[in-house]
């Protein structure tokens, strides 16, 4: 008599299905990675981080004499600027040094028209337009007209200094990487180098025909400065710029050079 066949039991049945199911699900997993990996080939490079592209517009030109200083003289306590005769003329690219102290920025002050002068007289062309970005930072801080700080954010005042709708707006703040993160907080509680990237931004925007930039490197990273130096070197109005930096005054074609020490001006060259 041949032997029955020995008749499976449930729970070979059940072993049988789970490595079955096993190996079906590792099957599956596989065929999903190599698709995976197929995409990833197709893909040529990954995408490039945007990098900033400062453009400064020139606005059309004024007159041939821009601002000019006749026996100027300002008296703040025991510190006095001048008596200075100075005129800046259209197409003048001119730096402005000096040790702290020396006057550099009250002699800006005084050329713009903004710091009363003690004595003398101070004209400026009817067809200048100034794009400014001034030591301390406070065209975009937020202030009132009674200069008090208030809450409006950087987009608002940012809106408010350009004539942008809000997409324009946000769009070029976006690229000085300002982004909604920046632009819906208080103007009032940005950083330094958050003002100065909100202010490269405004001269973008509303161009100028004379650049007048009172330590602008201050606060910026090697790539903002490398862009600032370039639209710097191809603008094509007037630049009075003061900066104690000497790789920007190296980078940037200057033609005229006034020195200062205690609120005098010691030398006056072209270059």
């Amino acid at each position: 008599m041949s032997k029955a066949k020995k008749k499976p039991n449930d729970g070979d049945k059940i072993q049988r299905n789970l490595k079955m199911n096993s190996s079906e699900q590792l099957a599956g997993k596989a065929a999903r990675t190599d698709k995976q990996m197929e995409r990833l080939v197709k893909v040529e490079k990954p995408r490039e981080a945007w990098q900033l592209q400062l453009e400064i517009p020139l606005s059309e030109r004024g007159g041939d004499v821009v601002a000019r200083l006749s026996n100027a003289t300002i008296t703040r306590d025991s510190f006095q600027l001048g008596p200075i005769d100075l005129q800046v003329s259209f197409g003048d690219r001119i730096a402005i040094v000096g040790h702290n102290g020396s006057g550099k920025s009250t002699l800006i002050g005084a050329l713009l028209g903004r710091t009363p002068l003690t004595d003398g007289s101070q004209w400026m062309g009817p067809g200048v337009v100034i794009g400014e970005l001034e030591q301390a930072r406070n065209q975009l801080a937020g202030r009132n007209d009674l200069g008090e700080l208030t809450n409006a954010t950087l987009l608002e005042v940012f809106m408010a200094a350009t004539g942008l709708l809000v997409p324009d707006a946000r769009t070029l703040l976006a690229k000085f990487n300002l982004a909604a993160d920046h632009v819906n907080r208080p103007a009032a509680s940005l950083s330094p180098g958050e003002r100065t990237r909100a202010v490269l931004a405004l001269l973008m925007a509303n161009g100028a025909n004379c650049l007048v930039l009172d330590e602008p490197t201050n606060h910026l990273d090697m790539p903002a400065i490398e862009q600032l130096e370039q639209a710097l070197d191809t603008f094509g109005g007037t630049v009075l710029l003061v900066t104690h930096d000497r790789s920007l005054l190296e980078s940037v074609r200057i033609t005229r050079t006034i020195s200062l020490d205690a609120g005098r001006i010691v030398s006056d060259h072209t270059s």
